[in-house]
């Protein structure tokens, strides 16, 4: 009657966590680096998306199931709806196919990573999630289905470069190990077993190989690295529950070994990245961190049945604070909240006006693509990007030069081909010759646009 009741308690507050993300999903505006990778998709084939993943520093196989929808003619919305359903999935592992204790799950479940950004954001992180919470629930039975589990970790490894240090310490402690101990005459698997799981290591290894070949080369000069305090500080954080996590090896008696150094290994990768590649630590990466460690906590759980007390308290206390020191929480409520009450851009308002308003137009010119690819899935028009004078489709990746912006701007007057032409502008001048037609409504991130008409 317990086991009922309290199955009933988790289908109720499950069936709430969806209605929750649904409405945040509802209410969600696609940012700017969403509607570029549905552009990606849209505009390009899977042999043109590989060679432009260099630029974008990130495997494509988010952009691989955004394909068919966005090909067919799906409206932008499709990939938030898939996002939801990715992490809709990946809740429904976690709290009906874990062993994590039921109260565990309902707080868990009402927080970083299942509510809002990775569900309501349309992004590869969401694939993280959802291949993480499959491998944790094969996690148990990796022996028995060893060539299932690989696969699932060779599919991670095309979801994004911040989860490649999770798949090696994953590798290490189960297909590493295992080869290592049949090389000892001291494996416990049999031939068959055995082969599956050299199969999966070879996979695996094709699978990081193929990555790294792809992306070397790397041409996105919008990354940048830096010493800044908040970096730092991050970095510190998570040196401290490593450290922390070692405690509870330690007292464990390294009963969880086999758990740890792939949170350990996940960790090392990211601090690497943040440090010496990529510092900008947007807020779906900071909040990576929670998800690692939800990852921790889930295995923890489904190979380890004998736990203390003050080990088990000691796992969800690591959680809380990987959510709270980073300021995952906080960040995730101001972020949902922002989301309910204002605009993070004004893309859909341009577009709708322009739509109405300039039936006979066939090509709008912008001042600076990288933010008027938002509009662009809202409207069939063409929109032509000064700076770069092209179709903004056809050169989908920019990197934001704002006196280069400007001084195209300050000569557009002079240029013949342009007068009588429409402008819809993001940078602000106080003086200017053109005649202003139309201006959106605020937003969050400033993404606002003017919409000017050049005089002849």
């Amino acid at each position: 009657m317990r086991l009922s009741k309290n199955r009933i308690i988790l289908t109720v507050l499950f069936v709430l966590f969806l209605i929750l993300n649904g409405f945040l999903v509802i209410v969600h505006e696609p940012w700017r680096d969403e509607v570029h990778a549905w552009l990606i998709t849209r505009q390009m084939s899977i042999p043109e998306m590989i060679v432009f993943s260099r630029q974008e520093t990130h495997p494509i196989l988010w952009n691989l199931v955004l394909f068919p929808f966005a090909k067919l003619g799906a409206p932008i919305w499709t990939m938030n709806l898939v996002s939801y359903l990715c992490i809709a999935v990946s809740a429904w592992l976690f709290v009906f196919k874990t062993k994590v204790h039921d109260i565990a799950k309902i707080l868990i479940l009402f927080t970083v990573p299942f509510v809002y950004t990775f569900s309501s954001i349309a992004r590869n992180y969401c694939l993280v999630i959802l291949l993480g919470m499959i491998i944790c629930v094969l996690y148990g039975k990796r022996y028995e289905k060893p060539l299932i589990y690989s696969i699932c970790i060779s599919l991670l490894v095309f979801t994004h470069a911040l989860a490649w240090g999770f798949v090696a310490g994953l590798t290490v402690t189960f297909h590493m190990k295992e080869i290592v101990m049949k090389i000892a005459g001291k494996s416990s698997l049999d031939k068959n077993r055995f082969g599956k799981v050299l199969a999966g290591f070879i996979l695996i290894a094709l699978s990081s190989v193929t990555v790294v070949m792809t992306l070397i080369g790397s041409g996105n000069k919008g990354l940048f690295t830096g010493d800044d305090q908040y970096t730092d500080r991050v970095i510190i954080s998570t040196i401290v529950l490593m450290v922390l996590g070692l405690v509870l090896l330690l007292i464990g008696k390294g009963r969880i070994w086999k758990e740890f150094v792939p949170l350990c290994t996940t960790y090392i990768f990211m601090i690497v990245v943040y440090k010496l590649v990529y510092s900008g630590l947007y807020y779906q990466r900071l909040i990576l961190i929670p998800a690692f460690m939800l990852f921790f906590t889930v295995t923890v759980f489904a190979e380890n049945k004998d736990l203390k007390k003050l080990e088990t308290a000691g796992i969800y206390v690591l959680f809380a604070l990987s959510i709270l020191v980073n300021g995952s929480l906080v960040q995730t409520f101001n972020s949902a909240s922002d989301d309910i009450l204002y605009n993070y851009s004004s893309a859909k308002e341009m577009a709708d006006y322009i739509n109405a308003n300039l039936p006979d137009e066939d090509v709008i010119l912008v001042d600076s693509g990288v933010y008027a690819q938002t509009i662009v899935p809202y409207t069939d028009k063409t929109l032509y990007d000064v700076r770069y004078e092209a179709n903004i489709t056809d050169s989908l990746y920019h990197v934001n030069d704002t006196d280069e912006i400007v001084a195209k701007l300050m000569e557009m007057s002079g240029h013949e081909e342009y007068k009588g032409k429409y402008i819809i502008m993001v940078y602000k001048f106080k003086e200017t010759k053109l005649e202003k037609i139309y201006s959106t409504s605020d937003s969050v991130m400033g993404e606002t646009y003017t919409l000017y008409r050049i005089p002849e």
